[in-house]
C-alpha cells in the first residue's frame, strides 16, 4: 500500500487561492450589478421615447385620419394592396394611446376603438392658393398646346391601325394558377381579316362583349349537359341496362 506525503506547507497555498477566488467573485458581482443598472436605464429610456412618440401626435377629436389594416383579400399581392383605408373621423379620444372612430355609414365592419400606432392624420393644405381665374377661356394661353408639333397625333393614328380586332372566340383552356391565386386562362380567337387562329391570354383581350357572351354560352351549355345527364340517369333507373 502506497502512501502520499505532502511536500511543503499546503495551507498557505490554499489560503492564497481562496483570496484570489473571493476577489474575482467580488469583481464579478460589481460588474454584473453595473451591467444590470445600464440595461435598466436603457429600457426606461427606450420606453420613455416610445411613450413620447405615441402621445405627441396631431390627432384630436374631429380630425380625419387614415387607418392601417394589414388584412388583404385572397388573390391580391400584399405589396400591391392598399393598407391605409379611410379617411375616418375621430369621434373621441379614449385615452392617450387609443381613439374611437366614426364607422357608421362606411363599408368597413371593424371595432371602432383603435390604437394610435395604426393611425396617421390626413394631410391638409390650407396654405394652397385658392385664387380663381377671372379671365375668359378663349383669352387663356395654353403653353402645352403651343409646344406640341403639328403632326403630334400621327403617331397615335399609326398605333391605332396596329390594333387587331377579335372576330370570334372559339375555345378556352386553363393553365396553372399564378402566384397571386388567379387561374391563367387562354382563349382561341379569330381575327378580322386573318384566317389563322391564335391562343391569347385573357388579360390581353380587348373584346369584353364577345368574352362575356362566350362565357355565358359555356355556362348555359354546361348546365344543360348536367340536366341531360340527370334525366338519362332517372330514365334508366336502378338495375337498368
Amino acid at each position: 500500500m502506497e502512501t502520499t506525503l505532502a511536500v511543503g506547507n499546503t495551507s498557505t497555498r490554499d489560503a492564497e487561492a481562496r483570496r484570489w477566488r473571493l476577489r474575482i467573485q467580488r469583481h464579478y458581482k460589481v460588474a454584473r450589478a453595473q451591467a444590470l443598472e445600464l440595461v435598466r436605464e436603457a429600457v426606461e429610456e427606450r420606453a420613455r421615447r416610445q411613450t413620447e412618440r405615441a402621445t405627441q401626435h396631431e390627432i384630436a377629436a374631429g380630425s380625419q385620419v387614415w387607418l392601417y389594416l394589414d388584412r388583404v383579400k385572397p388573390g391580391y399581392a400584399r405589396k400591391l394592396a392598399h393598407m391605409w383605408h379611410g379617411p375616418f373621423r375621430v369621434a373621441e379620444l379614449v385615452s392617450a394611446f387609443a381613439v374611437r372612430l366614426e364607422t357608421a355609414g362606411t363599408p368597413y365592419q371593424l371595432y371602432p376603438v383603435v390604437h394610435i400606432s395604426k393611425l396617421k392624420p390626413v394631410r391638409e393644405f390650407p396654405s394652397r392658393p385658392a385664387t380663381q381665374l377671372t379671365m375668359p377661356a378663349e383669352d387663356r394661353f395654353d403653353f402645352d398646346e403651343e409646344l406640341l408639333p403639328e403632326d403630334s397625333w400621327e403617331t397615335t393614328r399609326e398605333l391605332e391601325d396596329d390594333v387587331f380586332e377579335v372576330e370570334k372566340i372559339l375555345n378556352v383552356r386553363e393553365g396553372r394558377a399564378t402566384r397571386y391565386g388567379r387561374t391563367r386562362r387562354e382563349f382561341e380567337v379569330t381575327w378580322k381579316g386573318y384566317p389563322d387562329t391564335t391562343w391569347v391570354d385573357e388579360l390581353d383581350l380587348n373584346c369584353d362583349g364577345l368574352l362575356y357572351d362566350f362565357l355565358r354560352e359555356g355556362t348555359g351549355r354546361h348546365r344543360f349537359e348536367v340536366m341531360q345527364s340527370h334525366e338519362n340517369a332517372e330514365a334508366v333507373g336502378p338495375g337498368g341496362g
